[in-house]
């Protein structure tokens, strides 16, 4: 009976739902369905551009972390959770919370390693490039004044800006990390929180002042 029911909702996401496909799996996963809505919290900003409620049927290949293609949309989503919806004690479907990634083509991760020049030989320090472009997550601005007086500014200060990373937990992002953007616009990774979501962590990114240090070459120095 139980099993009955999740095939009989299952029929509603073949004739419904929109397909999808799980690009960080190796090779790509096709045919997924999903069925969403846009969330009406309009009064929310980053609710209503980023967020989206879905549901996915019972044998879903789609977990947490997970990042998706929208085939009708051209857009990608990450799987921010994923619970049960129950009858008589067995899945009958899924339900989710979306978020849009919205990350250049151009980014990706690099992290700070000691390298040896290979001329000089001495230990300089470098980048080394922990995952390619393109990379999936979504940035955010947050604006720091809730962190600082909110009195008159005095003379010489001025208002900064943070930025909320919401990257998927497979990139094993680490504090100092650098998140590359562009050649004109990169961040320090400075907090990382990982409890917020099962498959999703979300960092604190700040200005980052380091040098453009070369990138390795695969000559990491390790002592």
């Amino acid at each position: 009976m139980v099993d009955g029911l999740g095939v009989d909702i299952g029929e509603v996401y073949d004739e419904l739902g929109a397909i999808v496909s799980i690009v960080n799996r190796v090779p790509v996963v096709t045919g997924q369905r999903v069925l969403y809505d846009v969330n009406a919290q309009a009064t929310k900003p980053f609710i209503r551009e980023y967020h989206l409620d879905g549901s996915l049927p019972y044998e879903t290949l789609i977990t947490p972390q997970d990042v998706i293609h929208i085939i009708e949309t051209d857009k990608y989503y990450m799987i921010m959770n994923k619970t049960p919806e129950l009858f008589e004690n067995s899945v009958v479907e899924w339900n989710v919370v979306l978020y849009l990634c919205n990350l250049p083509i151009t980014a990706h991760i690099l992290r700070p390693v000691e390298i040896r020049d290979p001329e000089t030989y001495k230990i300089v320090n470098g980048w080394q490039i922990l995952n390619e472009a393109p990379i999936y997550g979504l940035a955010s601005d947050r604006f720091f004044g809730a962190d600082i007086d909110q009195e008159t500014p005095k003379v010489g200060q001025f208002q900064m800006w943070k930025i909320d990373l919401y990257l998927p937990k497979f990139y094993a992002i680490k504090p100092l990390d650098r998140i590359f953007m562009s050649e004109t616009e990169y961040y320090k990774v400075e907090v990382i929180e990982s409890h917020h979501y099962p498959g999703v962590n979300m960092a604190l990114l700040v200005e980052d002042t380091r040098p453009a240090a070369p990138i390795v070459d695969g000559d990491v120095y390790d002592g």
